[in-house]
């Protein structure tokens, strides 16, 4: 990297964190060190609200010019996102630690992530009563089902606009009074896995709304050929039930880091890279 990292491409795809692929089926951003072959990345993905570093460990020499290049680029891209924390994960443990050492001086809040898989077949979950449920298509946007807001702004998060190709993306929704109260979405894939999120309004938790909805969007994402993964951090036990009760079994761990923006100053530009 004789230069600063440079943004070689803004695509509606985003690495992932499995296998350092670059294909996949959400909107972000990548920064690399090189278009052709390159040695160091770093992925904005809105979706997750966070970066993912992918590298090799040849960019130990880089710490420095990499440093500087994330002071004047990163920094006020964040700012322009209205944003005033970095949050990041990595590939490896390795350049994980290679990018805490760059900031030495600053307070690093440290947490894990833990991933889950399932590969068994599909859980047999009772249906809640006094709900409809239904997969959300072009049709369903028209209908006015109250509190939609909250879907269509996860599906901003992962495209960048309210449109979605419902074909590839799959999003199921619990209505209770003409009022949609849940939902699980497989919005972002990579390398034939789909990562699934879901949300249930305070009023109606705990009724077995998330498992089901989770049932439904997975027997989906089966059809398809893909592999469902779900990921939570250490902390969120009620998700963590949720995916074990749908038969999910966890696959690893990932650390999860960052900081706020305003522990660096001017004088980190200055600072080397360690």
């Amino acid at each position: 990297m004789t230069q600063e990292l440079q943004t070689i491409i803004i695509v509606k795809s985003i690495v992932g964190t499995r296998g350092g692929d670059s294909r996949g089926e959400a909107q972000g951003t990548i920064w690399a060190d090189s278009a052709k072959s390159p040695d160091l990345l770093l992925v904005w993905s809105p979706y997750q609200a966070g970066f993912q570093l992918m590298g090799k460990p040849s960019i130990r020499e880089k710490a420095n010019l990499f440093r500087i290049w994330f002071v004047q680029t990163i920094l006020p891209f964040l700012k322009k996102h209205g944003m005033d924390y970095f949050e990041y994960s990595a590939d490896t443990k390795e350049l994980w630690e290679w990018f805490r050492r760059m900031f030495p001086e600053i307070p690093f809040f440290i947490s894990k992530q833990k991933v889950f898989c399932l590969t068994e077949p599909t859980v047999n979950l009772m249906k809640p009563e006094g709900y409809h449920f239904e997969r959300i298509t072009d049709a369903f946007l028209q209908i006015r089902y109250r509190d939609k807001e909250f879907i269509l702004d996860e599906i901003r998060q992962a495209h960048g606009n309210r449109k979605a190709d419902f074909e590839k993306n799959i999003i199921y929704t619990a209505i209770k009074n003409d009022t949609v109260v849940a939902r699980a979405s497989m919005l972002f894939r990579d390398s034939g896995f789909g990562n699934i999120s879901v949300f249930t309004k305070e009023p109606d938790r705990r009724k077995g709304l998330s498992s089901y909805l989770v049932k439904k969007t997975v027997e989906d994402m089966r059809e398809r050929g893909l592999v469902p993964i779900w990921d939570c951090t250490e902390d969120n036990l009620a998700s963590e039930r949720t995916a074990r009760k749908c038969g999910f079994r966890q696959i690893r761990e990932e650390l999860i880091g960052g900081f706020a923006t305003k522990e660096i100053t001017s004088s980190a530009v200055q600072a080397k890279g360690r």
